[in-house]
């Protein structure tokens, strides 16, 4: 799509949601060749890290890695390393094992049978890029592989000399070059409407909210929401709103956020995160800026 600012804006469905790369810059069919780049990684990262892709390497560990090694993409190996970072630094509220409850609960397919009660540190990363897997495990990636995908996404634009523009992977979100942008976040009681907005710069930004993920089962409330710990899942109705410098990250961090709302912000400070959470009206209830460089670049209006 052409304008007068020069601008390229395209959406293709990917990674379970519509994915939509803004690119601005002085040559249409440059930035039309990088936004062509830019859906390209992403499609990679789809195609290894999807639980519902039966050849991807998601999928390949869940069937092998207990009973042997398994080599998997690059991309995909520094996702697990980045998951097992924050797992540890979380005390294992993040924990991708999750899976096999959300399999039980039927948010995730349910594949896999004679799944152990494990946790994030039967995850073992040997060199090569090699997985295995000391209990028999099922990992799901959908808390963090999105937010990885606009990263890449973002790197693809970069390099092809894309000097500013956004991906937008359903609410996980990049914005790079001089132009800020605003975003608006939702009401997590009505969300189909706006509460307040979110001025980024140079910045990543993502939300975690049970607002289109919960249902009954039996009498209960469930969401796919869950801490790691206790394989609980949260029924507030609320939203966390994290940014950080890579998407990847505040993608993660919304999960950790969620869970441990003010407890959070140690964590949130080593990675240079600033945090937003609002109540079920949509009121702010509690606010986080890291003490960096980059704060004034996140503005909370």
């Amino acid at each position: 799509m052409r304008s007068a600012s020069n601008r390229v804006r395209r959406a293709r469905p990917s990674l379970g949601t519509f994915v939509e790369i803004t690119a601005r810059g002085d040559n249409e069919a440059k930035l039309h060749g990088a936004v062509d780049g830019a859906f390209n990684a992403i499609a990679r990262v789809d195609r290894q890290m999807s639980f519902h892709h039966s050849d991807s390497d998601v999928s390949r560990i869940n069937r092998e890695a207990f009973q042997r090694k398994v080599t998997v993409d690059p991309w995909t190996w520094r996702v697990l390393r980045a998951a097992q970072e924050l797992s540890h630094e979380s005390d294992g509220i993040f924990d991708i094992t999750v899976a096999r409850k959300l399999m039980q609960w039927k948010y995730l397919p349910r594949r896999y049978r004679n799944v152990s009660e494990g946790n994030w540190r039967d995850i073992v990363l040997e060199k090569n890029c090699t997985v295995r897997f000391r209990q028999r495990v099922i990992v799901d990636l959908g808390g963090i592989a999105k937010g990885f995908a606009v990263d890449r996404a973002v790197k693809a634009l970069k390099s092809a000399g894309v000097p500013s523009g956004v991906v937008n992977a359903g609410g996980d979100l990049r914005v790079f070059g001089l132009k800020s942008e605003l975003v608006h976040l939702r009401r997590p009681a009505e969300p189909m409407r706006p509460a307040g907005a979110i001025k980024l710069r140079e910045r990543a930004l993502a939300t975690s909210g049970i607002y289109f993920v919960q249902k009954r089962r039996g009498k209960a409330v469930i969401s796919s929401l869950l801490d790691g710990r206790t394989r609980r899942s949260s029924r507030r109705l609320i939203s966390v709103s994290v940014t950080a410098s890579a998407c990847m990250i505040a993608d993660a961090l919304t999960k950790i956020a969620f869970v441990l709302r003010e407890n959070s912000a140690p964590l949130l400070a080593q990675y240079h995160a600033d945090a937003l959470l609002l109540e079920r009206d949509g009121a702010p209830s509690w606010m986080f800026h890291s003490q960096c460089d980059t704060r004034d670049r996140t503005r909370f209006d």
